[in-house]
């Protein structure tokens, strides 16, 4: 019986220097996963998307762990050398070290694996209402949230909901009270989906397993089989206790809760989980979803409204010849925001002589009811527009199902030949974009939270839906609850020119639309196929986009489709794509994550394409050489993800494209393309003219995929390779916004000396294993990074500065907001102080295991304190040299009159240096640190919430004198909003403060 103890701590002693090198692997691999996750992190951030909550505990964690790893090791190796000058093994030392580092090894390997697919970032859910408040909020909104905090509180409520008419505000409530329920963090976790008129199962499943961190569900297309993988996750999370709150938005009538994976009895009504509801409907939420309280929600009250109504349209409702209109306007508007915001947005650059003809023109409306209201304001909004901005919107509606990209919308209005008198897809985009905010500023599309997007209200989507019938451009979506298209009238399909067929469970042999012009048409059955005969009577089809269909080869579908402009797959499977070569007046053809292996010599006769999309098709291996040549009109050409095998040049006979036949391409001016041998690169490519790119060279890790500029570049280069002396390549190396380069080994010395014009565009710059480099700017003659946000460096063994001089270089980087530097163990100081007290939106600064570093800052100047005001994230760590955080300039020539620098005691002297915003400091691994804060500095840390500091082995306190002012300190020293406070492996720390203050509100404040 007590054997294997025994056998087991032997074991430890014996293969301690196994369990030694296993740990260090272990090591390895969580600092490969902590740089991935840090890099897509400041991506994300600086293409404003949501950071996922796991990350920030992910990074705090794998720090933590990393920090006692080290140590592990180190205390082990020390030990191990000790012991008879190393020659024997301490066995005591050894049993603990052992038993110690089989605990880390699956500390670290549990913490990997918990997180390794997890999705890092997310775009927030943009609202599908009008924001009707500021951060004072409205009372009357107010008091309903903290009824709701109130209900959903009460241990005897699991349903709860708000009901009120369309446009009143509703989701722009739940937004508000799901922010406060986050704050408060009164739930472990907190979902939300969308629910709408015509509910997609999957997608709901999909934005709840979004905000559960549930990944693991994207990878199942079967809807059935997806609940109860969310089932299965809700009711985990229910045995282990777990609080969970799932947000059902705009409910139009009954969701089957259980087709959902959501837990509920037989009665419909949720267990083991609470929901949030919203609906116009009371009888739904009470009869159909089992609400404990439903909370009615009305207009705004009359001095709200005016708030509002004035918020939007300025200071012009204060002058006396506008007041009357404006009371006439709101007495219109009846205390109903969407009503509101529309007719603010019409009103806000209006003459007095317009508000008076719209008033006019409202008043025969003035006595309907609010529903019948809006419709009529709707309607005066739509009426106002020009007909090519009124087709985009029935556009946009027959396209929201499926949640259009602009870059979706471009292509669809393309084929439509909605853009009068555009010869290219650059002037379509640039038409498009002016057309959606014409439709902002009118309140017939809303603001999205995502760069450029935008979102359709309801009451938008219906009134377009019913006035296109009335304009005779009738539009189609088809409802979930209509199985299939033979429930619908003959007489309806046959005249509509616009329809979505959003979940197709089956199709028909064929469909009688002989007046549509697009057709959009989606299904999560995979092995659904088209039958030959579906399109023979929808000759004038201009647009055709199809999801999750499977392609047979003979004969082909789209015979009939003569006048087909626009074609795109998404998920679809291709027995030949050689079908598609006869629709000869194709522009625009898509075939996105789809299963293709070849592109056939079929395709080379689709000469009038202006765009050809491959991204995602990764098993695409081979396109006929001659092909990509053939398309000479193409303008945009897409290959991310996908198609990588070129041919070189030289090669005969050619077995696969090559990149020359990209020179064929005179008006080419988007390309995505990834190659990963730089010897097929040409002599010659002419991509000068392009505008946007995403270009990767070598073997690259794609370290710029989540970044979403319009021209980036990524270089993996080879030490001789000759890449860089290309032309064409340091042409796009200028106009880049996004770059990465590793591995250069040429004589540039310097970032900026690779391209003649500078980087004028850039706004991310990552470099890492480049021996080469020893400045980013060296010379004064070379363009500044003037629009630089983002600057990476990382393992630069010869990087000495970035700025290789000082004050020619004061206004170099003014826009950055993120600076990382790891391993660049030759620099002695980050930025000189000139530099430094002109990066005024600096937002975060990190500087990690740099060996000779012996100051952040090095004071080239006279000019005393500077300030970071936007600092909000400060780590310092490994820096075995660093003594202060501004060090005395190494020129002799630097003024003396600032003989503090370099000699005060405190590392951070509130007399040299302010952070008003700073959030987080972490400091580990500063071995010449004595003193971490003068009494000043803390004063300009009020926003300080993190404070960790650890592994600084001659810190004596955290805090020391005042210097040179002979200031008495007899106020309490206090970090207001400090929340997590961490000190640890301070081995030579004799007390908190070294002069007599109150420090206890510092310590005890949370």
């Amino acid at each position: 019986m007590g054997f294997d103890p025994i056998k087991r701590g032997f074991g430890y002693v014996m293969s301690s220097n196994s369990y030694a090198d296993n740990l260090r692997q272990e090591v390895r691999n969580l600092e490969y996963e902590d740089r991935r996750v840090r890099s897509a992190e400041a991506t994300a951030r600086n293409n404003l998307q949501h950071i996922h909550a796991w990350v920030p505990g992910f990074l705090e964690s794998a720090e933590e762990v990393l920090t006692e790893a080290s140590d592990l090791l180190g205390e082990f190796e020390g030990a191990s050398k000790s012991c008879c000058y190393g020659t024997l093994p301490d066995a005591n030392c050894r049993y603990r070290f052992s038993r110690e580092a089989k605990h880390k090894i699956d500390d670290i390997k549990n913490l990997i694996l918990e997180n390794k697919d997890m999705e890092i970032s997310f775009i927030g859910p943009a609202s599908t209402l009008i924001k009707i408040r500021d951060d004072g909020g409205f009372e009357s909104r107010a008091s309903v949230i903290q009824e709701i905090m109130d209900a959903l509180a009460d241990d005897t409520k699991s349903v709860v909901g708000v009901h009120g008419m369309g446009g009143v505000g509703k989701s722009t409530l739940l937004e508000d009270a799901e922010k406060r329920i986050r704050a408060q963090k009164s739930f472990d976790w907190v979902a939300r989906a969308d629910v709408s008129e015509n509910p997609d199962i999957k997608r709901i499943q999909g934005e709840i397993a979004h905000w559960l961190g549930f990944t693991d569900l994207e990878k199942e297309e079967d809807v059935s089989l997806r609940a109860n993988l969310l089932r299965s996750r809700l009711e985990k999370e229910k045995r282990e206790k777990k609080k969970v709150l799932i947000i059902l938005d705009n409910l139009w009538e009954q969701l089957d809760l259980k087709s959902v994976g959501i837990p509920c009895g037989p009665d419909n009504k949720a267990i083991g989980c609470k929901l949030l509801l919203t609906s116009r409907d009371l009888d739904v939420l009470q009869r159909e979803m089992g609400c404990d309280k439903a909370f009615p929600l009305g207009g705004l009250q009359e001095e709200e409204a005016r708030a509002l109504f004035e918020r939007l349209v300025g200071d012009k409702v204060r002058q006396d010849e506008f007041r009357p209109l404006v009371n006439e306007a709101l007495h219109r508007c009846a205390g109903v925001p969407f009503l509101i915001v529309a007719m603010a947005k019409r009103f806000e650059n209006a003459e007095l002589f317009e508000w008076k003809d719209a008033l006019t023109q409202m008043d025969k409306f003035v006595d309907r009811e609010n529903s019948g209201l809006i419709d009529d304001m709707l309607k005066w909004s739509y009426d106002k527009l020009e007909p090519e901005v009124q087709a985009l919107l029935r556009l946009c509606i027959v396209s929201s199902a499926s949640k259009p990209s602009l870059d979706d919308l471009v292509r669809y209005g393309f084929g439509l030949g909605l853009f009068e008198q555009v010869g290219s897809l650059e002037e379509a985009t640039d038409r498009l974009r002016s057309h959606i905010r014409a439709l902002q500023a009118s309140a017939l599309l809303l603001d999205s939270e995502d760069v450029g997007g935008f979102k359709i209200h309801d009451l938008v989507r219906e009134f377009v839906a019913s006035v296109s019938w009335r304009d005779h451009h009738p539009l189609l979506i088809l409802e979930d609850k209509v199985k299939s298209v033979t429930e619908l009238s003959k007489d309806k399909l046959k005249n509509c020119e616009a329809m979505c067929f959003p979940n197709m469970k089956e199709l028909q042999q064929e469909l009688n639309c002989p007046e549509l012009r697009i057709l959009l048409l989606s299904t999560n059955n995979d092995s659904l196929p088209i039958p030959d005969s579906y399109f023979n009577s929808m000759r004038n089809l201009m647009v055709l986009n199809l999801i999750g269909i499977r392609l047979t080869c003979s004969p082909s579908p789209f015979q009939s489709l003569v006048n087909l402009h626009t074609l795109c797959f998404q998920n679809c499977s291709f027995e030949d794509v050689a079908i598609l070569g006869n629709l000869k007046g194709l522009q625009i053809l898509s075939i996105v994550d789809s299963d293709i292996q070849q592109l056939p010599e079929e395709i080379g006769q689709l000469v009038e394409l202006r765009l050809l999309d491959l991204n995602g098709c990764s098993q695409l291996r081979k396109i006929e050489p001659g092909v990509l040549g053939n398309l000479m009109k193409l303008e945009e050409l897409y290959m991310d993800r996908s198609f990588d095998q070129w041919n070189a040049v030289e090669q005969t006979p050619p077995t696969n494209a090559s990149l020359s036949e990209l020179n064929r391409m005179k008006n080419l001016h988007t390309l995505h393309v990834s190659i990963p041998n730089p010897s097929v690169l040409p002599e010659d490519l002419k991509v000068k003219k392009l505008t946007k790119y995403k270009i990767n060279i070598g073997d690259t890790w794609r370290f710029l995929s989540n970044y979403k500029g319009s021209s980036t570049l990524e270089l993996k280069l080879g030490p001789t390779n000759d890449v860089l002396q290309r032309g064409y390549i340091r042409s796009i190396l200028g106009k880049a916004d996004g770059l990465f380069l590793e591995g250069m080994h040429g004589n540039d010395q310097s970032i900026c000396a690779l391209s003649q014009v500078g980087f004028p565009e850039l706004k991310y710059l990552w470099v890492m294993n480049t021996p080469s480099v020893h400045y980013i700017l060296q010379s004064p003659s070379h363009t500044a990074f003037k629009t630089l946000e983002s600057l990476l460096l990382e393992n630069l063994i010869n990087l000495e500065k970035i700025c290789c001089s000082h004050t020619s270089y004061s206004k170099s980087f003014s826009t950055l907001k993120v600076v990382r530097v790891e391993d660049c163990d030759k620099m002695k100081v980050l930025f000189p102080r000139s530099v430094m007290r002109e990066l005024p939106q600096l937002e975060e600064l990190k500087v990690v295991n740099c060996e000779l570093m012996r100051g952040i800052v090095e004071a080239d100047d006279d000019r005393g304190k500077f300030e970071l005001p936007k600092l909000r994230v400060l780590k310092l760590h490994a820096l075995p040299n660093v003594k202060n955080f501004i060090t005395a300039g190494s020129s002799p020539s630097n003024s003396t009159s600032d003989d503090q620098v370099g000699t005060q005691t405190a590392f951070f002297n509130g007399q040299q240096v302010a952070f008003p915003n700073l959030e987080t400091l972490k400091v580990w691994g500063l071995d010449n640190l004595g003193f971490m804060f003068s009494p000043s500095m803390v004063k300009s840390l009020a926003q300080l919430r993190k404070l960790k500091i650890g592994d600084c082995k001659e810190m004596e306190a955290i805090f020391t004198e005042e210097e040179g002012l002979g200031v008495e300190i007899s106020e309490t020293l206090e970090f207001p909003m400090l929340t997590d406070l961490r000190l640890y492996m301070l081995t030579n720390l004799a007390c908190f403060s070294r002069e007599k203050c109150k420090i206890l509100s510092f310590f005890f404040h949370h």
